[in-house]
């Protein structure tokens, strides 16, 4: 008996705080109408910042709806095929804008909130668990890296909507649901470097490469050789040579120079990177720290 009213009470004690966390996130959710229908956005900054998918405005313009009904024109100031992700503006202030939570340190089996406009309905929420963190298929041929897959209930018109903590953090914003059902965000840190690239843009390893066929293990795959390695720059003092083979940079494949760039901004330049080489046939690990050039 003492354990069955432990029990309810932990229910009742959690279903209180995902309530109260759940009219939080609401009122930091916006309807997003454009040309192609509509979707979910989330308010990132007070002065009428609002964080989306690419694929949820393609056009220039939209339409924004706040929870509270208040309707404004929005125009796209920022756009990042690659990753998904849109950034309006609208001319408001004082907005219930959400807070961003800790999207690098997320681990399977943590609590997430799910809010958006789902099939058109204003205001849903639904409740999961965070199943892992990877690499999936993007739009336009591209690859997702390090999205933030989640047990939770998504349907069209989440898409832009915040995946949230048990406390209301934003840990990523909505972006698809994989074909097992399993519902995928950008993690929001890729979204912060999104919003303020210029750091990110001037990250470098001080090397020039172009693609080649490599095989490995009775597979051939692209790759990228490095046809120059700057003196005294992050790859040199790292141990890499000119005529090396890049074939992963963090675990993520690299197969094209597009590619290496992605993850360099995805990376921000803030820590190591492991780097996986071939060099003479032989496969050897680097660790390499990235450097930020300045500003001009």
């Amino acid at each position: 008996m003492a354990i069955e009213t432990r029990s309810s009470s932990v229910a009742t004690s959690l279903s209180s705080q995902f309530s109260a966390v759940s009219e939080r996130l609401l009122a930091g959710v916006v309807l997003v109408n454009s040309g192609h229908g509509s979707g979910s956005g989330t308010i990132w900054r007070r002065d009428g910042l609002i964080v989306t998918n690419h694929h949820v405005v393609r056009d220039e313009t939209a339409s924004v709806t706040l929870s509270t009904g208040e309707r404004f024109s929005a125009e796209v100031e920022m756009r990042d095929h690659n990753h998904d992700l849109a950034a309006l503006r609208i001319d408001a202030t004082d907005l219930p804008a959400l807070p961003p939570g800790d999207s690098i340190h997320t681990h399977a089996g943590q609590w997430v909130l799910a809010a958006g406009n789902p099939m058109g309905m204003r205001g849903v929420v639904t409740v999961g668990i965070i199943t892992g963190v990877g690499q999936v298929p993007g739009p336009e041929r591209t690859w997702l890296d390090n999205l933030i897959q989640a047990d939770v209930l998504l349907a069209p018109g989440n898409s832009g909507g915040p995946l949230a903590d048990a406390q209301g953090r934003v840990l990523g914003i909505n972006a698809m649901i994989a074909a097992s059902g399993i519902a995928l965000a950008v993690p929001t840190h890729i979204v912060e470097r999104f919003l303020e690239p210029a750091e990110s843009d001037r990250t470098y390893l001080g090397i020039t490469g172009t693609e080649v066929h490599v095989r490995i293990n009775g597979t051939t795959r692209s790759a990228i050789v490095l046809l120059s390695v700057e003196e005294w720059g992050p790859a040199e003092r790292a141990g890499l040579f000119q005529g090396d083979v890049l074939l992963s940079l963090n675990g993520t494949d690299v197969r094209s120079t597009e590619e290496l760039q992605r993850v360099l901004w995805t990376h921000g330049g803030h820590a190591s990177l492991e780097i996986v080489a071939l060099r003479q046939s032989a496969t050897r690990h680097f660790t390499v720290a990235p450097a930020v050039r300045a500003a001009a």
